[in-house]
């Protein structure tokens, strides 16, 4: 004996028709593969969402570390300036001390010659 399904649902049938098994599992299979379809669709876009989403993190990433290297190196450039210039201070200072030096001993060298003299010959 077949048995026989009422079904209005469907859109081939009409109310008060019946379906035959093998319609009913044709119809169930459809329903099956058109919902593995979209399953399969919705993966491949959540995957492509993802992928892109990771391109996007990256390029973030590369953006803020090169952001950060530019800062870095105007940080050293404007330290060397910086060290440059008091470096520079710093030897002016020195010179201007040398030559003092220089100048006091050019003064007391005439004195000091005849001390060491004085010194040499017994006096």
């Amino acid at each position: 004996m077949v048995k026989v399904i009422y079904c209005s649902s469907f859109a081939d049938v009409t109310e008060g028709d019946t379906m035959g098994r093998e319609v009913v599992l044709r119809a169930i299979k459809d329903a099956e593969s058109e919902a593995r379809a979209i399953r399969a669709a919705a993966e491949a876009k959540a995957n492509e969402t993802i992928s892109s989403a990771r391109v996007k993190a990256t390029e973030a990433s590369r953006a803020g570390r090169q952001g950060a290297d530019e800062d870095a190196a105007s940080l050293i450039s404007e330290a060397r300036a910086s060290s440059d210039m008091e470096a520079a201070a710093v030897s002016e200072q020195g010179d201007a001390q040398l030559k003092q030096v220089a100048a006091d001993g050019e003064k007391n060298r005439d004195s000091a010659v005849g001390v060491v003299l004085s010194a040499f010959s017994g006096d």
